[in-house]
């Protein structure tokens, strides 16, 4: 029974090794850390510049108020409260 176990852990989402690719559709390129996708939280290679899933930016933003760091897909600044777009 652990042979079919082994055999369907990746296919089901249990067991071990079930965790390898991240989210469902990722993983291309992805192995040994990447970046989430702020928007569909997809992995990606660490030097993409847009995501491979939904083509979101992966580049940080700066916020044009006070200057702080925004993550991709921030609607406000988390230091001053702007919209960020």
């Amino acid at each position: 029974m652990s042979f079919f176990r082994r055999l369907l852990a990746g296919h089901h989402g249990g067991g071990h090794g079930a965790s390898r690719g991240g989210h469902r559709g990722a993983g291309h390129g992805a192995e040994g850390g990447g970046l989430a996708c702020g928007q569909c939280r997809a992995l990606n290679p660490s030097a993409a510049r847009f995501c491979q899933q939904c083509a979101a930016s992966l580049v940080p933003l700066g916020c044009v108020q006070c200057g702080a760091s925004l993550a991709a897909g921030a609607r406000f600044c988390g230091q001053c409260g702007r919209a960020s777009g």
